[in-house]
């Protein structure tokens, strides 16, 4: 009996040396996890005190004609097509009026190619005569002059009109496709429809202006009783109707107040902007800045660089470095010029010679609206800034104080063995 107590009372000793080494280990262990917490908590410290504790960063933000042309239509010159005269007798167009455009150097003046101020690399082609009488003279500096929509005044009279439905007859210059014509002996197509619409575009100048500047009576009636006659009639009616629509109510908004901002790395980087067109034919447009730096940049929907321009359906995002918005007197001036589809205008090309003809481009430019607008300087908070100190700290005392539990715990039970 007592043999079998003594068995059964060392079996329990073993069984509770047992149980309380494993407890000893255990609260070994969770001793260590304390102390490893609060050199965590001292390290954390330490880097506390290398964040700067500054204030948050303010972080803000912010298709043409030549200006000039060099004209180059010589008699014989082999790069000059010759227009046949007698489509209409009595009506010359010898030579079709062509030109190069002009190039200028760092000062401003036009460089000398092959003794001719411009790149033959460049021409252009069907430029239009304005003044039928005048002179067509070779190697004259055209500079681009009034629009078609103000008020052009006539050399020899005191008459001042508005001629937008040139831009009706330059749309339609396609005259022999559109009137599937045959083309005769000794002409193309090209300089077909360049003697048609220069006909037709002296014609409607007379017609706005009620007068005989290009044309006389007679000679009038000679273009009415030719065979093209009907459709060069047709071209300066529907030149005459397009005056009645050649305003068009075209501009374009930004809504600045869905604008927000984010911290991506080292940049700041704007919400996806917009713009917002007057009407539905906002086709396009352009973003410029102001500030030519090159760490600032246009981004599409997925941050991809832009250059050119951009779909008015689609918006763009503007980058720039955190480093550069921490004066709070930052900001980024953006202008969005935007391009709304059949908008658009002409010009009349003045030259250095008052005998010689000014010109008109059969080139369209399209008109641009342009509005800027700002991306100030909200304030956003950026990683070195009090938030992110205060976010070490927070996290260094919470794990100090469950440092601090875990040691008192594993200290408690030995203790109390040793009693």
């Amino acid at each position: 009996m007592s043999s079998k107590m003594s068995s059964k009372r060392q079996i329990k000793r073993s069984k509770e040396k047992r149980s309380q080494d494993k407890m000893d280990k255990a609260m070994s262990d969770v001793k260590k996890i304390g102390i490893i917490s609060c050199c965590l908590l001292a390290v954390l410290l330490v880097v506390g005190i290398f964040i700067s504790n500054e204030e948050s960063y303010a972080a803000g933000f912010l298709t043409e004609v030549p200006d000039k042309f060099i004209s180059d239509v010589v008699n014989g010159d082999n790069d000059t097509r010759p227009v046949n005269n007698n489509l209409i007798p009595g009506i010359g167009l010898p030579w079709e009026f062509s030109g190069y455009e002009a190039i200028e150097d760092e000062n401003g003046e036009l460089s000398d190619t092959d003794g001719k101020k411009y790149n033959k690399g460049n021409e252009i082609s069907f430029i239009y005569c304005v003044d039928r009488k005048k002179d067509m003279a070779d190697n004259i500096i055209y500079t681009k002059g009034a629009s078609i929509k103000s008020q052009v005044s006539l050399d020899s009279q005191n008459i001042v009109n508005s001629y937008p439905g040139l831009i009706y007859i330059i749309l339609n210059d396609n005259i022999v496709e559109n009137n599937n014509l045959t083309v005769p002996s000794g002409q193309t197509t090209e300089t077909m429809n360049y003697y048609l619409a220069q006909v037709a575009i002296w014609y409607y100048i007379d017609v706005v202006n009620g007068t005989d500047y290009n044309f006389t009576a007679d000679e009038k009636q000679t273009i009415n009783d030719s065979t093209y006659g009907t459709i060069i009639n047709n071209l300066v009616t529907g030149a005459k109707a397009y005056q009645d629509n050649s305003s068009t109510d075209s501009y374009i908004t930004v809504n600045e107040d869905n604008i927000s901002y984010s911290i991506i790395g080292d940049y700041i980087e704007t919400s996806l902007i917009t713009p917002i067109g007057s009407n539905s034919t906002f086709e396009n447009y352009s973003v410029q800045l102001t500030d030519n730096s090159s760490n600032i940049e246009v981004l599409d929907a997925n941050g991809n660089p832009i250059t050119g321009l951009i779909n008015a359906n689609e918006g763009f995002k503007v980058r720039i470095p955190v480093s550069a918005t921490q004066n709070n007197d930052f900001n980024l001036p953006i202008t969005i010029v935007g391009y709304f589809s059949n908008n658009y205008d002409a010009y009349i090309y003045e030259p250095n010679n008052s005998l010689a003809q000014r010109a008109l481009l059969g080139k369209l430019e399209k008109v641009s609206t342009p509005t800027t607008f700002y991306l100030k300087a909200p304030t956003i908070n950026v990683p070195d800034t009090n938030s992110t100190s205060f976010l070490v700290y927070g996290i260094g005392a919470l794990i100090i104080i469950a440092g601090i539990v875990l040691i008192v715990m594993a200290k408690g039970p030995k203790n109390a063995k040793k009693k």
